[in-house]
């Protein structure tokens, strides 16, 4: 994955998509979890990529959304990727990609 120039994504960062409810969902599953958003240079490039981790592993996860945190989603981990436009999907393909173990409806993900 390879995470370039990035900020800290707080939990009072919104986009006023569905992207917020992933976070808001994946921080109450996941403990300690931080999100970092891309950094752009310039107004014109395509910032709605997002990094997650754990601890001090800070790019386990690599999430991309629409403009303004619209659908679809798509969740990459070194191992595997998944599209989808549902939230609790999403949710679940990031903390399993974040190793929460507690994955609910991901049980039927294909990584």
């Amino acid at each position: 994955m390879g995470r370039a120039l990035s900020r800290s994504w707080e939990h009072g960062d919104l986009t006023g998509g569905p992207v917020d409810q992933v976070f808001a969902q994946v921080r109450q599953a996941v403990s300690g979890v931080i999100v970092e958003r891309l950094a752009v240079t310039r107004a014109s490039d395509d910032d709605n990529v997002y990094f997650l981790g754990v601890g001090t592993v800070l790019d386990r996860v690599q999430i991309d959304t629409g403009p303004g945190g619209q659908t679809p989603f798509f969740v990459e981990t070194d191992s595997c990727r998944v599209v989808t436009s549902d939230v609790a999907e999403a949710v679940a393909a990031v903390s399993a990609g974040l190793g929460s173990g507690d994955v609910g409806a991901g049980d039927g993900l294909r990584w």
